[in-house]
């Protein structure tokens, strides 16, 4: 009975044990899970911002979920593969070196000419007008273009002669024999004829006519690119002219006669890159060379001769550089022979997105023709021999664009030239049958050294895209020669602003006002200043076909650039546009 109850008693005791060791092991496996909030899914929400940087762009910040990235595991056996910065910089192509060139923007619904077009008018005065412009495709890379401006005029004053002719035309092609060479070509002629101003005693005219000065030429030009790769490479040029000249006196007291010019140069250069990205070096060498025969002269041969090495960088896409140091040997009839050194440094440097400045500094020579000093008077005598310069630039300015389609440039200019070109019209005594007088007649190129003090300003605004545009200039500056004195027909103040329209699709207006302050004249009353008012507009009537129409000085303003000579007064033109 006994060992029965015992029996009994620890069978209980280890079913109750068990029990409590099973027990209390579950308890330890929730434990953990009784712990945890009671937390809806539906009421999480997960805030995050992302706000990204880009050089150049205004950019707000951007909301929204910002995942870790993923992480790939890189084999630790692998091989890097390591390129030199030049080998990098030496195999972009051209289009990731530089900004793309921006879309082509036609203001009116011209369609793209398939061959050239022309525009032809006729205005004031009888003035016939004509551009034509011609191309043609000669395969892939090759191309064959011409173009043809003529102006004229039968003459706008009734006591003197004052006709001219404005001719010009040029044919220019291209042909890629490899992908890396380019070889480009141009030729072209000219003729042109104008009245020199009548001789004048007293301001007043004494002739009866004024010579008839023309001109005519010839040109030849063309350069070779070879490029290794899109920073460096071989290229050459060559340019060749020969200009004739004659002034037909008739009776005025203008020496008159026949005179010639012949000039060309050649060039070499060659870039490498340097052993940093955006880093190229460079040497050059180029000759100019040309002979003048003035009217009674024999004939005065010039040359220049130069060679330098330009350093070109661009530092943190910030800071662009470039510097060059070269020298120049000159000869002319001035200066049997003259040693120059050629420095140049052009720094500019984006302070702000928006805001760049910019800095340059420059020696140069050059010897200029007998077709660009005509270009600049083309009242111009042919007797005296002319002299080659030395130009000194110091310069720094200021480029804002704090909006889109706004732009505010801004700058001081200081300039030195060594045998700067100043005209004056030649003088000496007429003995007329009451008294003897002194008289005037033709412009004459004199040279002297001169500085420029000089303070700019333009600033360019896109009011209404594709609407309304408007831009404007201005300068003040103090020519002076080396005696302190002014120089003769230069302005010291002035002003132009244009304003261009387009109220419709295919109609576009444009108008202008250009003002020039009062000029010095050695030879007695100041030259005063003038405001020239005039528009234009053009209307598109079909894709390859429209009509023009422009007024020139609107306020009709009688004014001399060079006195002497009263330019035209209001002029009116009409004309027409055709694309083929």
């Amino acid at each position: 009975m006994l060992r029965t109850a015992a029996t009994a008693f620890f069978s209980l005791f280890i079913l109750f044990g068990t029990a409590s060791i099973l027990h209390g092991q579950e308890a330890a496996e929730q434990a953990p899970q009784n712990l945890l909030p009671e937390i809806d899914p539906q009421d999480i929400e997960i805030r995050s911002q992302f706000q990204a940087r880009f050089p150049g762009l205004r950019r707000q910040p951007i909301l929204g979920f910002n995942p870790s990235p993923r992480v790939f595991q890189i084999d630790p056996n692998r091989t890097p593969f390591i390129e030199s910065e030049e080998a990098v910089a030496a195999s972009l192509p051209v289009g990731e070196l530089d900004r793309p060139d921006a879309p082509g923007y036609t203001p009116l619904s011209y369609a793209n000419p398939q061959r050239g077009f022309a525009r032809l008018g006729i205005g004031s005065y009888i003035t016939p007008e004509a551009d034509i412009y011609m191309i043609q495709g000669l395969g892939s890379g090759n191309w064959v273009s011409g173009n043809m401006n003529h102006r004229s005029s039968n003459g706008h004053l009734d006591d003197f002669s004052s006709s001219f002719r404005e001719f010009d035309t040029s044919v220019r092609s291209q042909f890629r024999p490899t992908e890396r060479t380019q070889i480009r070509l141009n030729t072209g002629v000219f003729s042109n004829f104008n009245y020199l101003p009548p001789d004048e005693a007293d301001l007043d005219p004494f002739s009866p006519t004024s010579a008839r000065s023309s001109y005519s030429g010839f040109r030849l030009g063309g350069n070779m690119n070879y490029n290794r790769t899109a920073i460096s490479g071989f290229s050459s040029v060559f340019n060749f002219y020969t200009h004739q000249f004659d002034i037909n006196s008739g009776e005025s007291a203008v020496t008159g006669g026949e005179a010639g010019e012949w000039g060309g140069n050649i060039g070499l250069n060659y870039a490498w890159a340097g052993s940093r990205v955006e880093e190229v070096y460079s040497i050059s060498a180029k000759h100019n060379m040309g002979g003048i025969e003035m009217i009674g002269r024999d004939q005065d041969n010039w040359s220049i001769t130069q060679a330098g090495v330009t350093y070109e960088r661009l530092l943190n896409y910030q800071t662009d550089i470039e510097a060059s140091l070269g020298g120049a040997y000159v000869s002319d009839a001035f200066d049997e022979s003259t040693f120059y050194i050629t420095p140049k440094i052009d720094i500019r440097h984006t302070l702000l997105d928006g805001i760049d400045v910019r800095g340059r500094f420059s020696g140069q020579p050059e010897h200029r023709s007998l077709k660009t000093y005509r270009q600049m008077n083309r009242f111009i005598g042919l007797t005296d021999p002319v002299s080659h310069q030395y130009n000194t630039d110091v310069r720094g300015e200021v480029i804002m664009e704090p909006l889109n389609g706004t732009m505010f440039t801004g700058g001081v200019q200081f300039k030195h030239i060594r045998n700067y070109a100043y005209f004056t019209r030649t003088e000496d005594l007429v003995t007329f049958p009451e008294e003897t007088a002194e008289a005037r007649f033709s412009y004459q190129p004199n040279f002297e050294n001169a500085s420029f003090l000089k303070v700019y300003g333009s600033f360019s605004q896109q009011l209404a895209a594709e609407k309304f545009w408007v831009g404007a200039d201005a300068y003040w500056q103090r020519p002076r020669l080396s005696g302190n004195n002014q120089i003769p027909f230069v302005e010291a103040l002035g002003l132009k602003g244009t304003a261009s329209f387009r109220p419709i699709r295919d109609l576009v207006v444009e108008g202008w006002a250009d003002f020039k302050g009062s000029r010095h004249n050695p030879n007695g009353y100041d030259l005063s200043s003038f405001l020239l008012i005039g528009t234009r507009f053009e209307l598109a009537l079909t894709s390859n076909a429209g009509i023009y129409a422009k007024l020139l000085n609107i306020n009709d303003v009688n004014y001399e650039i060079w006195q002497g000579y009263e330019e035209r007064g209001f002029q009116a033109y009409v004309g027409i546009t055709y694309l083929f």
